[in-house]
């Protein structure tokens, strides 16, 4: 195996046999065939992984390519594919545990003061958080005309508009529970 990594086989990587369209000539430079392509020598797979066709694979049997150029790593073994999949699991879970949502993040940078350039260019207090700042340039906004910062403004401050849907919505009346209650003998009857 050393030997094919290091190319110790001698094998021509510039010189390699094709077919007429361009194409490596796989036929040629297999040492082998499986149930889902040829097998080539791992230099030769490494080096020309986005030319090999879907299902070669390399001769120590680690790898598989598939859609132009992407890898499928290959367990030969259960309890290794088993001990790798549970490594895996518990990383994800720890990786998913320590992740902060994107509200905590915003959260923390809100309550943090303000760098000095925008609570100079604000002309804010010294100390104002990120929030507060935030807001003060939501107003200024507001007041030089822009609509967006206005309703923001005015929705933060609870003075949002609603939209009042009219519903007429009608009660079963007492034909309609009569007809329910007879529908419902019927189906006791044909139960029967």
């Amino acid at each position: 195996m050393e030997d094919i990594k290091n190319n110790k086989l001698n094998i021509d990587l510039n010189n390699l046999p094709r077919k007429k369209d361009g194409s490596l000539d796989l036929e040629k430079i297999a040492t082998g065939r499986d149930e889902k392509g040829y097998i080539i020598p791992d230099i030769v797979f490494d080096t020309f992984l986005k030319e090999l066709p879907e299902g070669t694979t390399n001769e120590t049997g680690n790898y598989r390519a598939y859609n132009g150029g992407k890898l499928a790593r290959l367990e030969n073994n259960r309890e290794e594919a088993s001990r790798r999949g549970i490594i895996g699991a518990e990383a994800s879970n720890n990786s998913q545990a320590t992740r902060r949502t994107s509200r905590q993040i915003l959260e923390d940078i809100a309550t943090k003061r303000a760098n000095k350039e925008t609570i100079e260019r604000l002309g804010l207090a010294e100390g104002t958080s990120n929030l507060e700042a935030l807001n003060y340039a939501q107003y200024i906004k507001a007041q030089q005309g822009d609509t967006k910062a206005a309703e923001y403004v005015r929705d933060t401050m609870g003075e949002k508009p609603t939209t009042e849907i009219n519903a007429d919505i009608t009660a079963v009346t007492p034909e309609d529970q009569e007809l329910m209650r007879r529908v419902a003998a019927r189906l006791k009857a044909d139960n029967s």
